[in-house]
């Protein structure tokens, strides 16, 4: 498969969404299910969520239907990039402000990393109680390829 490069640019459009949904999220529930993001061939930059039937579903269910849906779109060359977000905690070795991070793994063309986006939850107001978000500095760890570039001679 040929792919067209997706550019710093896009594939930071889809790091945005990733981040402003995350935070709507936590905001309004506390918490968020895995969900993501595509860039089309034609750049445009689309929401997706996973189902799979249930009222609570395992997280890691809902990551795993999303990363098949990616590899299927990225193969075929549906997708000019893709992002998958998930709520994890920042692993040990990584210095980070907070332990708990939205973690997006942006992939495209000869591009696969890891962002990690630290934040902290705490709740404000004294009559009217929410929920606010704060982001720490997100961070980027290189990752081997999990859509795109992988050995596919068929």
């Amino acid at each position: 498969m040929n792919y067209t490069n997706a550019s710093p640019e896009q594939l930071h459009e889809m790091l945005k969404y990733c981040m402003d949904f995350a935070r709507t999220m936590l905001e309004r529930a506390g918490e968020f299910y895995p969900f993501g993001a595509t860039l089309s061939q034609q750049g445009e930059v689309a929401a997706v969520g996973g189902y799979n039937g249930e009222e609570h579903p395992i997280p890691t269910e809902i990551y795993k239907l999303l990363a098949g849906e990616f590899e299927s779109g990225a193969s075929s060359g549906r997708f000019l990039g893709v992002a998958l977000a998930a709520n994890v905690n920042v692993p040990p070795n990584y210095e980070s402000p907070f332990p708990d991070a939205l973690r997006v793994h942006i992939e495209a063309n000869d591009y696969a990393r890891f962002i990690y986006v630290p934040y902290a939850l705490s709740k404000k107001g004294f009559f009217r109680r929410h929920r606010e978000v704060e982001y720490g500095t997100p961070f980027a760890v290189e990752i081997a390829p999990s859509f795109y570039g992988r050995a596919s001679n068929g």
